[in-house]
């Protein structure tokens, strides 16, 4: 019988069900298919680990993971999303080493994310997702100055400032652009220091930005949909169960079995 994943719990239902029986959210929307479970080795029946799709091109379907490792990509690897455009050829890679699962980008264009548990420390230039924003943070740098003149332009004054986020549009194109000179900064849908009103997936008060004896760090205020954040290109992230990773627009939840 078809399947689908709970938008709310991310539990399994039936399509049928018009509400979701962990925890009784509306089932307003049906996969055009059931759930499939995929096997990468004809007679695998468990694995150490299983990859879910619960947001994508195929919503409920299970990737179990047996091997050492695996290669998730556009057009390359065993795990493939060919109608993403957003999953780089090679994208990232999921491996076990001493017992744990690793997750690593592939140094794809749109990089891995994922979802933070805690605090996390931000370097000039890390980007990070909130609901459906692309943003990026960054320190203060002076200006440079123009070639020397006998005269200067008149515009607003130039104020130093702590901070700042920038919104990264479709194309990389840069949109709101929102520079800070308090040690905080909070994100979210209203009454917040940036807002997007107009992103469904983002909460009322999503995420938080916060200096701590000299080192920014990036604060999840208990959001419905969670903040991710880019990881480093080469760079490894152990993987607990019930973690979430983005490859492309393919939402990705951990079962450690």
């Amino acid at each position: 019988m078809a399947q689908q994943i709970c938008q709310n719990c991310e539990a399994v239902v039936e399509t049928w069900q018009r509400f979701c029986g962990s925890c009784g959210a509306v089932i307003s929307r049906a996969p055009a298919g059931p759930v499939e479970t995929l096997y990468f080795e004809a007679d695998s029946t468990t694995g150490k680990a299983k990859l879910v799709v619960i947001r994508g091109d195929s919503t409920g379907a299970s990737y179990y993971l047996t091997g050492d490792e695996y290669l998730v990509g556009r057009t390359q690897g065993t795990i493939l999303f060919s109608d993403d455009t957003y999953v780089s050829p090679r994208h990232a890679t999921f491996s076990y080493r001493d017992g744990k699962l690793l997750v690593a980008d592939a140094g794809s264009h749109n990089g891995t994310y994922l979802r933070i548990r805690q605090p996390i420390p931000l370097r000039d230039g890390d980007t990070f997702l909130a609901g459906e924003e692309v943003l990026r943070f960054n320190l203060y740098r002076p200006s440079a100055k123009g070639a020397s003149t006998d005269e200067e332009y008149c515009g607003t004054p130039l104020r130093p400032w702590r901070m700042q986020i920038t919104q990264i549009l479709d194309g990389g194109f840069e949109g709101i652009v929102h520079p800070s000179r308090r040690k905080s900064l909070t994100i979210g849908r209203e009454a917040c220091d940036v807002n997007f009103p107009l992103d469904r997936y983002m909460s009322g008060k999503h995420v938080r930005i916060e200096e701590r004896d000299g080192q920014f760090m990036l604060v999840d205020l208990d959001s419905r949909n969670g903040t991710f954040y880019r990881l480093t290109a080469g760079s490894e992230a152990p993987l607990q169960n019930g973690d979430h990773v983005f490859v492309g627009r393919q939402l990705l939840r951990v079962d450690i079995i």
